[in-house]
């Protein structure tokens, strides 16, 4: 069990690592450095940018509507179940 437990730590410090490594790569390189660049590669940083955007957006908002239908799916069967008894209840009278 501790060794699973310290292959867990391992891999989490591994990806972590390796994220901030990727992440920083462009730091590095003038190409990637919105003051150095003029038309064309501004265009394209800025693409890059818009798509790293669309990227974070599409992931936040898919992670949020799988926890909404959880929530709504119970929702409708309360209101499912409700709506029965009230039509229940004004039949019989």
């Amino acid at each position: 069990m501790e060794a699973l437990v310290g292959a867990k730590i391992g891999c989490l410090f591994a990806l972590l690592i390796l994220t901030l490594g990727c992440g920083l790569i462009p730091i590095c390189f003038k190409w990637f450095r919105i003051d150095a660049t003029t038309g064309c590669r501004r265009q394209v940083l800025s693409l890059l940018g818009c798509i790293s955007a669309g990227v974070f957006l599409g992931a936040g908002f898919m992670h949020m509507t799988a926890e909404a239908l959880e929530g709504i799916e119970s929702e409708i069967q309360k209101f499912i179940g409700q709506y029965r008894k009230g039509r229940k209840l004004l039949c019989c009278c």
